[in-house]
């Protein structure tokens, strides 16, 4: 099987760039070594899992502008403000396998995968390391994994399951793919598997105990198992190291109080997704920005509260409706990207607690209020039912994350996206790359692209 995904090119620790748009490409970190780079010790090890993290925070990936641009975009949320088509093509909802960012992120997150396998199989092999440290890199590496096979599978639906790192192209020829479902029971047994190997200590760029807590609540979702969402959103929540602080703390500060997992970024490993959001008179490009629906729901005081700080008015007589993300504002390029966060725990649980087969209607309108009261909005009526509350649910989840890749997730897992987004039943998976569908006939394309 000649898998892209698997190539040499992954080998060899590279990236594919795009030939619209070469800034694409970031610096690698003085801490990082490349996916053929020989792991020998305990020193190595460590440092071929900053590769990993590396990998997740990269151009390609959540540093970039596949989950900001790709899947904002594709969301009622964010629209197009720039110039490259290749970003329009989501919002407008016309994306096709040929779409150069989508080529890119297939790439970069199966890169990620493939660095993690690496750091799995060898650290497995050290001699010169204490169990203990031996176990939690591999724990690590291995939560990274999940959170990348879980990425893929919510993206593209049925998608490889590749656990033995890549040194030639052909190596996994036959590899099928697995179904979206089975692949988030799969993350769910690698991530139990390791949850006691890892460190309790919470700094929040990286992989703590209850990091691997949140992604396995956020999963549980995914697979409409209340009971265990609930169970591990609730973990999350009662962990005395994070409280929900105020929209300010969270949009001035890097690794606030609220942040459960962040993405650490440097002068020589940058973020991109700030540049993107940011306007020309602030350095910035301005290729997406807020939609005019979102601005109007956070300014709107019983709505967003303090919320309404998600956006700024830049509108002029000569540029009218010209609004900007804020989140990833907070410094130029070295901006932490948000992975996990506190408010995500609550309304995972406020979720669960509605939709589980014994409802508890009064414990979901609590963990909705406990968010909206954070943002000084008004607490819902505790006499809503069943229908009502799960619909506020939705509601809060859109004005909570109005600029983080949540919305189009919500929706299409929750079967609403056709309904609220207008968008035909097949485009809620997007298609996989051209290239390598061509070059791998293992590979099968989604409906109808």
């Amino acid at each position: 099987m000649k898998h892209h995904i698997i190539s040499s090119i992954l080998v060899s620790g590279l990236f594919i760039s795009l030939t619209a748009c070469s800034d694409f490409l970031s610096q690698e970190p003085a801490n990082y070594i490349s996916d053929d780079a020989v792991i020998k010790d305990e020193s190595s090890a460590k440092s071929a899992l900053n590769g990993v993290y590396h990998r997740l925070g990269a151009s390609a990936y959540y540093g970039g502008r596949y989950f900001d641009a790709g899947v904002n975009l594709a969301s009622d949320n964010v629209t197009w403000t720039g110039s490259l088509n290749f970003y329009y093509d989501f919002d407008t909802h016309q994306y096709s396998a040929e779409n150069q960012l989508l080529s890119y992120a297939w790439y970069g997150i199966y890169a990620t995968v493939n660095q993690a396998n690496q750091v799995i199989e060898k650290t497995q092999e050290l001699t010169v390391i204490s169990d203990n440290e031996r176990r939690r890199i591999i724990a690590e590496a291995t939560v990274l994994r999940s959170l990348a096979f879980f990425d893929l599978a919510r993206t593209w639906g049925n998608i490889p399951i590749v656990k033995s790192a890549t040194h030639s192209p052909t190596q996994f020829d036959g590899v099928k793919q697995t179904e979206a479902k089975e692949v988030y029971k799969d993350v769910v047994n690698d991530i139990t598997g390791v949850l006691d190997d890892l460190s309790e200590t919470n700094d929040k760029v990286h992989v703590s105990r209850s990091v691997a807590e949140a992604l396995l609540a956020r999963v549980y979702l995914y697979l409409s198992e209340w009971n265990k969402a609930e169970e591990f959103a609730t973990r999350v929540i009662n962990n005395k190291s994070y409280s929900l602080g105020s929209i300010n703390d969270l949009l001035s500060s890097k690794q606030s109080q609220e942040s459960v997992f962040e993405l650490a970024y440097s002068s020589s490993f940058t973020n991109d997704q700030s540049a993107y959001w940011r306007s020309p008179n602030d350095g910035g490009r301005h290729e997406w920005g807020p939609s005019k629906e979102i601005v109007q729901l956070l300014a709107d005081p019983s709505i967003g509260g303090d919320r309404s700080a998600f956006f700024t008015d830049q509108s002029s007589a000569q540029v009218p409706d010209y609004y900007v993300g804020t989140l990833y504002h907070r410094s130029a390029a070295d901006d932490n990207v948000i992975i996990f966060r506190l408010a995500e725990a609550w309304l995972i649980r406020a979720e669960a607690r509605a939709k589980k087969q014994n409802p508890d209607i009064e414990g979901a309108i609590s963990d909705i209020n406990t968010v909206r009261e954070r943002s000084h909005v008004v607490p819902l009526d505790a006499s809503l039912g069943q229908e009502a509350t799960i619909q506020a649910i939705e509601d809060e989840n859109r004005v909570e994350f109005a600029i983080e890749p949540h919305r189009w997730f919500d929706l299409v897992r929750t079967g609403r996206a056709v309904a609220v987004l207008g968008i035909k039943e097949h485009q809620q998976l997007f298609p996989i790359p051209y290239n390598d569908i061509e070059a791998d006939k293992d590979l099968v394309q989604n409906p109808n692209y």
